[in-house]
């Protein structure tokens, strides 16, 4: 039987940090990472295709928020970001803090996706709480900011945000690197060592599974595409650009419909983009998922990762979900 403390516990755990006529946001009650919150639609729907204007631009606007009080009072250096739609439930997106202290002792702190499962289950609600109190008020006291308020009125109104001004001059991921060799592979454990300074950009196409471009280091792989377009196999052109964002097939993973949406400015995190470009990205993988459904996929992923030290540019996947392989694993 749970006592009566535990169950309180419990229950606080599941009341909402943040609530109106749209939106649902509460601390995750699943995982008792600190900072860590998920955000619905008041709304029963299940999948991005789903949602409309506003409910998406107030999730755009509130993952943004999460992410900027979590850096900003809380010194949380890296954040995963995931929204997720699964048969029968509400489509949720979740914001995942990735403690350094924690990653460090435990995991990795450059290479820890693949252990995020097991950093989720490594934390326990009874050596967490008062971390997770402290956030949770922090987190609390943004949302119900005036500014914030304002804000949010000002999208389910469909007025427009005040623009906010760039804090410094951005840099647009072009570099004038060259492409000093190239090497194709059927698997990326052939790919030969880089001299220092130097590392093998590994991207799908050529005449085998990859074509890995030996290049300078200090670009991310965002960086690499926008400035060797021409040299990479004509399945990672482009299919959308603007004057703020780029979408192609992803360069790693040859799956059908796999997309990358990434500001054409170089941003490290999700609360360094602009918030109209922040949503443009979101408002692009709305209508990718609508255009897999036409093709048979029902249903599609949006992630966001972010690196410590190493050299990034914040994008976001699209990753559709084939149902008979979903079913199967």
């Amino acid at each position: 039987m749970v006592d009566r403390e535990t169950r309180k516990n419990i229950d606080n755990s599941t009341k909402p940090i943040y609530e109106d006529g749209h939106l649902l946001i509460r601390r995750s009650s699943e995982y008792a990472v600190p900072g860590m919150y998920t955000i619905e639609p008041q709304q029963h729907k299940e999948t991005l295709g789903e949602l409309n204007d506003t409910e998406l631009a107030l999730i755009a606007y509130a993952q943004r928020q999460l992410r900027f009080g979590l850096k900003s009072e809380f010194d949380v250096a890296i954040c995963g970001l995931y929204i997720e739609a699964h048969t029968g439930e509400r489509i949720t997106s979740h914001t995942i803090p990735f403690h350094i202290d924690r990653l460090s002792e435990q995991f990795s702190v450059e290479v820890y996706q693949p252990h995020t499962q097991e950093y989720l289950r490594s934390y326990t609600f009874d050596s967490s709480r008062q971390q997770i109190g402290l956030i949770d008020d922090g987190i609390r006291d943004i949302l119900n900011n005036p500014k914030v308020k304002e804000d949010i009125n000002r999208i389910t109104t469909g007025g427009s945000l005040v623009v906010e001004p760039e804090v410094s001059e951005r840099e647009t991921g072009r570099h004038d690197s060259v492409i000093e060799d190239v090497v194709e592979v059927f698997d990326e454990s052939e790919i030969p060592d880089a001299p220092e300074g130097k590392k093998y950009f590994v991207c799908i196409g050529g005449n085998k599974n990859f074509q890995c471009f030996l290049s300078d280091k200090s670009m991310s792989k965002g960086e690499f595409l926008v400035s060797h377009e021409d040299g990479v196999d004509d399945c990672l052109r482009p299919i959308y650009e603007d004057d703020n964002i780029i979408v192609r097939q992803d360069s790693k993973y040859a799956i059908p419909g796999f997309y990358i949406i990434s500001p054409r400015k170089h941003y490290r995190s999700i609360d360094e983009i602009p918030q109209d470009t922040y949503q443009e990205c979101l408002f692009m993988a709305r209508d990718i998922s609508q255009g897999l459904l036409t093709l048979g996929i029902q249903r599609t992923h949006l992630y966001h990762d972010e690196k410590y030290r190493a050299r990034m540019s914040a994008h976001f996947w699209v990753m559709p979900l084939y149902e008979d392989y979903a079913n199967k694993n």
